[in-house]
Formats: structure tokens, sequence, C-alpha cells
């Protein structure tokens, strides 16, 4: 299982602390949907937040009321999201913490994996991996940690070629490097419709 390479954006040491309280409500709030709650949540983030950087603004803005903020939301995202999702952005505008959406996501897309079984492992090389180099990290790591893996994948060019894979806070080494070896060799080679249409009206008090 694989991610797509994420939108690197520093996160603060309260937007974490924050995320991860509000993470577990929201796992607990979105229920049975949880699975498709998330999904639509990273593409909030990724589709909205990041492609309209002035909205993320306008939600994080102090200037704007809350009720203000709520109807922007409303307007966005109504009949494009699932309920429950809309509802606790919501309630992220009313307490002040809409600022920390992405924390919330980062946060809550580990807590999910977690529950699932599954491991996050950030792989970070020097040029996008091919279909058969991601398939042979992952069934690599899936047999050597009993848990599927979920892969992030970053470029670095200054690694001339190499790969590096994190697991938490932990770079692989030892027998796990070594078996990767063969790949790193191999990695030498190889709703926002509707923000437009509502752009400058969304942004106006």
């Amino acid at each position: 299982m694989t991610d797509q390479p994420q939108h690197e954006t520093a996160l603060d040491s309260d937007q974490q602390q924050v995320g991860a309280l509000y993470a577990k409500a929201l796992l607990q709030t979105a229920g049975q949907s949880v699975d498709n709650v998330l999904e639509e949540l990273e593409s909030v983030v990724r589709e909205c937040l990041d492609v309209f950087p002035a909205l993320e603004q306008a939600l994080a803005s102090p200037r704007l009321s809350p009720e203000h903020k709520e109807g922007m939301l409303d307007r966005i995202f109504s009949g494009r999201v699932d309920r429950a999702l809309l509802n606790f952005m919501k309630v992220l505008c009313r307490r002040g913490r809409i600022d920390c959406l992405r924390a919330i996501q980062v946060t809550a897309s580990e807590l999910r994996q977690e529950q699932l079984g599954r491991m996050k492992v950030i792989v970070t090389s020097s040029q996008p991996l091919s279909d058969q180099q991601r398939s042979m990290v992952a069934e690599q790591l899936n047999r050597s940690f009993g848990k599927e893996s979920v892969l992030t994948e970053r470029i670095d060019p200054s690694l001339l070629g190499g790969i590096v894979v994190r697991i938490g806070d932990k770079v692989l080494d030892g027998s796990v490097q070594g078996k990767l070896e063969a790949i790193r060799r191999s990695v030498t080679s190889s709703v926002q419709q509707s923000i437009r249409n509502n752009y400058e009206s969304l942004l106006t008090t």
C-alpha cells in the first residue's frame, strides 16, 4: 500500500499537541465512516489548502468570525464531503483550532494505520520509484516486520541513486537495509472547482 508524496509543511509543537487531541476525537466521531472521512480530510488538505493557500489563511484569520468561517465551509464543502467531517471542521472554527487541520489530518491518519496493524514507512530516494521498485520495497518490509507497509515517498537528489527507509524515528540499517541493497542499486535508473467558482466571495466579510 502506497501513499502519494506528501506536501511538506512544518507543524509547530502546539499544533501537533492539539492535532493529537482532535485526531482521536475525529476517529471516534466518524464511526463506521472513518476511512471515508480520513480520505476526504486528506483531499481537503491536499486539493484545497495546498492549492488555495489564501483559503487556509482566511480560515485561520482572527479577523473573520467563526460564523463567517462556518459559512465558507458550508459553501465549499456542503454535499461534497461527509457530514461528520463538515461538522468537525465547524467545531474547529468555533474553538479557534481550524489552523490545526493539517496536524489533525497527519495524526488521524497515523492512528488509523496503527488501528489496522499497518506500518507507516517513509522512503526517500534520489528519483521517483518505479512500480516494480515500490513493490519490492513494500514486500521486503512486510516480510521483515510482519505488518502491511504504507509507503510515503520523498525525493532527495543528494542521495545519488540510493534510498533511505525510515520507520517512525528510526532509519533502517543492518539486515533489513542489507536486503534492500538490490533495490537501492536499481533506483539509480529511473473540491477545487467549487473554490474557484466562489473564490473572491469566500474571502470577503
